[in-house]
């Protein structure tokens, strides 16, 4: 009678087990088929829930709180990823990217903050301990991969910031010579420029923003173009570069809308 019992309650666990991966793949498989941000996180946040050891959700959410510039809950994204694949090189890219973010603070004030010292061409300020994670991020990356040349592209753009000026031109310089990665190499040219316009060595800085800008023309350096990845999927890499378009689109109309509304003369009252 123990053993029948015994069978019966490893078959119900077993079957259970199997409705309930299913079910975590179901829900994920709708979250990656939405074209709606906000759906495929609770796609994805459903699958999880069902299964807390589905890496695949967590990566695909994590994207999608960076893009939204909840850098917070896609670090933590991140962390459960780096735990379930200790190797993970996107991951650790990615996280040190958010952490690279998150000195600007978070949602649209942030994303406006961003742009706003882009436009204006002012250094970024000097970020704390949220700058050394990413470096520390970036750099986990290259020792899993020494030939990732968006790991030091980054690495570079953040030793820039603090200030570490020669170890930024070794990273841009390491991206240039090799030369596997079209976008980070327009990155590091783009480093340069600036490490140069800020010794006032403005000959250097303009040739090296001009090979910033033939090799990359439609990539600035503010993140809602700049989804960097690691994706044998080109078409999931493109799509997310489109959701960072419009939400850039968004904000140029939204700051157009302002400007306008501040230099329009008020009506002038009747008689």
């Amino acid at each position: 009678m123990k053993k029948i019992i015994f069978a019966t309650l490893v078959y119900l666990g077993l079957t259970a087990s199997m409705i309930w991966g299913q079910d975590a793949t179901e829900f994920y498989n709708r979250g990656v088929k939405s074209t709606l941000a906000y759906k495929k996180i609770e796609y994805f946040t459903r699958a999880i829930q069902l299964n807390p050891n589905l890496v695949e959700a967590y990566e695909k959410r994590a994207i999608h709180y960076y893009l939204q510039w909840q850098l917070d809950k896609a670090i933590q994204d991140y962390n459960r990823v780096i735990a379930l694949k200790p190797n993970d090189v996107n991951a650790y890219l990615m996280r040190g990217l958010a952490y690279f973010k998150q000195d600007y603070g978070e949602g649209f004030s942030a994303e406006i903050k961003n742009l706003t010292f882009h436009l204006s061409k002012r250094d970024v300020p000097e970020f704390s301990e949220s700058l050394e994670r990413a470096i520390d991020n970036f750099s986990y990356a290259i020792d899993l991969n020494p030939q990732l040349a968006s790991a030091y592209s980054y690495r570079a753009m953040a030793y820039r910031v603090k200030g570490m000026i020669e170890e930024a031109i070794r990273d841009a310089s390491r991206v240039i010579r090799l030369g596997n990665d079209r976008q980070s190499t327009a990155r590091a040219y783009k480093t340069l420029s600036k490490i140069y316009r800020k010794l006032d060595q403005d000959k250097l800085s303009e040739i090296n923003f001009r090979k910033s800008v033939a090799l990359d023309p439609y990539s600035p350096d503010y993140p809602p173009l700049h989804v960097p990845l690691i994706s044998n999927d080109p078409s999931d890499t493109a799509s997310l570069k489109a959701v960072g378009r419009m939400g850039l689109v968004g904000i140029l109309i939204l700051a157009i809308a302002v400007i306008f509304k501040l230099t329009l003369p008020s009506p002038r009252k009747k008689d």
